[in-house]
């Protein structure tokens, strides 16, 4: 059912970029927002989030890409702390292809640093972009070693609310094809993210921001975390900035 899901969902997902290829809005998309004009390589370093939480936590996630407005590569890290522990540490490599004037699709490698257990690496294809009502999505599917899946959803919308403030809540949803109690990953949904933010436009390029973030295990993971005698769900406030160079 999982398989059939993340399938369904790809194909809709590449129908739904076929038919606003037309639209003439500007993109918004990390990934497409700063496109050159053409085929020239340019060099962009992004920091989507750079965060301090509540309760010792943290979140880094940004990217290095190198290439024109079609093809380009790049390398982006993805690092979350919840509590006191390291909850993420992600190292990704990727080629990425526009296909339409708002979306692009990516295929690569993740690499996992895991803590308390063996690292390991997934390859990845997905497709990141712009929903026609201005919804920034990113939907990538995994596949690791002896045929382990995940599916991670992520969405945030950036709603203008004056000149330079903009409202961002943000949606993140991770599914995963099995049980993994090592880590903590219960089979379908197994990870929730909600978060709102509120930025002010310093400059075109930076962004200081403060809001609320609230995670909670879902299923399986929810109960492996009790096991542990965790919490399966915590609201903190979260405070940070967003830049690109």
């Amino acid at each position: 059912m999982f398989k059939l899901f993340s399938c369904t969902l790809t194909i809709a997902l590449c129908l739904l970029s076929t038919a606003i290829y037309a639209q003439q809005q500007g993109p918004i998309h990390h990934s497409i927002q700063f496109r050159s004009g053409g085929e020239k390589p340019v060099v962009k370093v992004s920091l989507d989030y750079f965060e301090l939480r509540g309760q010792n936590g943290a979140e880094i996630e940004g990217d290095f890409t190198y290439g024109g407005d079609v093809n380009k590569v790049g390398i982006e890290v993805d690092f979350e702390r919840t509590a006191g522990e390291v909850e993420r540490k992600e190292l990704w490599g990727f080629y990425s292809r526009a296909i339409t004037a708002n979306w692009n699709l990516i295929a690569g490698i993740r690499h996992d640093f895991q803590l308390e257990s063996n690292s390991r690496n997934w390859a990845l294809i997905g497709i990141v972009g712009e929903t026609p009502y201005s919804l920034e999505l990113d939907v990538v599917f995994f596949v690791g070693k002896s045929g382990s899946t995940a599916l991670r959803i992520e969405g945030e919308y950036d709603l203008k609310i004056a000149e330079k403030w903009s409202l961002v809540p943000r949606c993140e949803l991770n599914f995963f094809g099995q049980n993994d109690e090592e880590i903590g990953t219960g089979s379908g949904l197994s990870e929730l993210e909600l978060g709102i933010r509120l930025f002010y436009k310093v400059s075109p390029k930076f962004s200081p921001y403060a809001g609320v973030h609230y995670s909670r295990e879902i299923g399986n993971s929810a109960d492996f975390a009790r096991e542990e005698g965790e919490d399966v769900g915590l609201t903190v406030w979260a405070l940070g900035f967003r830049a690109w160079f």
